[in-house]
């Protein structure tokens, strides 16, 4: 089967994407039978560019290298997003754009609109999640869509396909994860005596930390996480503001090498956890002891821990993440989608 497909952002994570298609084809022909064409890539900065009969992946990033994908493009002009998700012939929308964590938007919106449309969405996106789940999940299933979303935590690691597929009739109680790669390489690199600042420009400069890192160290991406993780696996319906969010900029070198001496290593700590009838979360600077396999995630590896009624504790750690690692995440959910996958009860 052929499936066409519309990118939504080109920035890192589509952009591996592309190459990750390229790399894969025969392998997604042979083994899915599934040939998977875009017909269309939309960026904020660089233009957006049509193709009903399918854009050549390797002049997309050789024009986005340019300057513009305004070349690329065969029709009537594009006003803005909307506009090109109205516009553009593909029966699924892959969504890596940017996003404010503090409303959600406007990745939100522009998910909203394409299944509204009709299309099938996958997002590597936090925020439509944590402001809006319940919402697009009972949105595509009422049009029965697929809204996948296997990249959101943990780049690639099958976090939500396990509760989709591998958890059936289980409840999970408290979920427990170091998922923030800029907060735990600066704390890695702290108990190695490096400054906090040095520890944070060398994040910035391989292009894992914002010029404004404030989403990471300030604790607002992994507020975000947990919230997915509780909204999706524990079936809560929280926002960030019901998150108590402490980020590690008050932490010290001494704090950690203090901690360390004392067989414990610090994190910052994304918790979910059932209250009676109520799900609450929160995000801090958390001493772990060194037997606990989250103290053992280092620099830009990640964990999670699920608390479950049927398989008592698992535990997923991740390597380090790239762009790479989450553009895997996206392949696996359109081809999931394209297995139609969607169509079994999630959450």
């Amino acid at each position: 089967m052929e499936l066409t497909i519309a990118l939504l952002g080109f920035g890192n994570v589509n952009r591996a994407l592309a190459r990750l298609l390229q790399r894969k084809a025969a392998a997604l022909k042979t083994d899915h039978n599934l040939t998977i064409t875009v017909t269309g890539i939309s960026t904020h900065s660089r233009g957006q560019a049509i193709d009903p009969a399918g854009i050549d992946l390797n002049a997309a990033l050789a024009a986005y290298a340019a300057g513009s994908l305004a070349p690329l493009h065969k029709g009537a002009p594009l006003a803005d997003t909307m506009a090109f998700i109205e516009a553009v012939p593909a029966a699924l929308l892959v969504e890596a754009t940017w996003m404010n964590p503090r409303t959600g938007q406007p990745a939100t919106d522009s998910d909203r609109a394409a299944l509204q449309r009709g299309m099938h969405v996958v997002t590597a996106n936090k925020g439509p999640l944590a402001y809006a789940f319940r919402e697009l999940r009972d949105l595509a299933k009422a049009r029965q869509l697929g809204f996948f979303y296997e990249s959101t935590v943990m780049d690639g690691a099958p976090l939500h396909s396990l509760k989709r597929e591998g958890l059936p009739v289980t409840t999970v109680n408290r979920i427990t994860g170091v998922l923030n790669s800029t907060t735990n390489s600066i704390l890695s690199r702290l108990e190695e005596g490096v400054p906090f600042a040095a520890a944070l420009k060398e994040m910035q400069d391989v292009g894992l930390a914002e010029a404004d890192p404030s989403n990471d160290v300030d604790g607002w991406d992994s507020t975000l996480k947990i919230v997915v993780l509780a909204n999706v696996h524990m079936g809560a319906d929280l926002r960030p503001a019901d998150v108590d969010r402490t980020g590690i900029g008050d932490v010290t070198i001494e704090q950690v090498q203090a901690a360390l001496k004392e067989g414990q290593r610090i994190k910052l700590l994304c918790e979910a956890w059932r209250e009676g009838d109520a799900v609450r979360a929160r995000v801090a600077p958390t001493p772990l002891p060194l037997t606990n396999p989250l103290a053992g995630v280092m620099r830009t590896s990640g964990g999670v821990t699920f608390e479950m009624d049927t398989l008592s504790s698992l535990t997923i750690l991740e390597g380090d993440s790239s762009p790479d690692t989450t553009a895997f995440g996206i392949l696996a959910d359109i081809v999931n989608i394209a297995r139609g996958r969607y169509r079994l009860s999630a959450g």
